[in-house]
């Protein structure tokens, strides 16, 4: 089947983003966008680029790399270093992210994108999919994401698929207050 749909994928990391990659976006024809300015250390997010390129090669698909700007990320979310985990902090977060994304995605003339950012079990799908749907709208884009039925399966099947193909699998989300959280 020729896929005639193109799609921009915001991914976080390959054990998050690889196994939507391979089984939920089969009908399009992907574009992978590394942007996450909220990864800390620098080592840390050089890692997580390093195995999103191992897959993207692998599977031949191709690779948008945006910039590293957790100064930029900082600034954002000043005022809300001690939120919670699945609080204000990362709402903003997941607001710089996918607005970048929609913005690539437009620059690109790609109308549809999404994010690998919903898998994670300790991410709030109802605010991505709130986000991405006004960054749609913003942008004249569609934004596609799985149900809240989809999700509870997707995380086990994602860190599956991850050891399967021995992928490095980070222990937190990716900032430094995440870091800091025990899970």
């Amino acid at each position: 089947m020729e896929k005639t749909k193109k799609l921009l994928f915001q991914i976080c990391c390959a054990p998050c983003g690889g196994y939507l990659t391979k089984e939920f976006f089969k009908d399009f024809e992907l574009v992978l966008f590394f942007y996450n300015p909220n990864v800390w250390p620098e080592q840390e997010y050089e890692k997580r680029l390093t195995e999103v390129k191992k897959f993207c090669q692998q599977e031949k698909i191709e690779l948008i790399i945006g910039q590293y700007e957790n100064k930029k990320w900082s600034e954002e979310i000043r005022g809300h270093e001690q939120d919670p985990e699945a609080g204000e902090r990362c709402t903003i977060c997941f607001q710089m992210r996918l607005e970048k994304t929609a913005q690539q995605a437009k620059e690109l003339g790609i109308k549809y994108f999404s994010t690998s950012l919903a898998v994670s079990p300790y991410k709030n799908l109802t605010v991505i999919k709130k986000i991405g749907q006004a960054m749609a709208d913003k942008y004249n884009l569609q934004f596609v994401v799985f149900d809240e039925s989809q999700k509870k399966d997707l995380w086990p099947k994602a860190r599956e698929f991850s050891r399967q193909e021995n992928f490095y699998h980070q222990n937190y989300c990716g900032c430094a207050y995440s870091f800091q959280k025990p899970k």
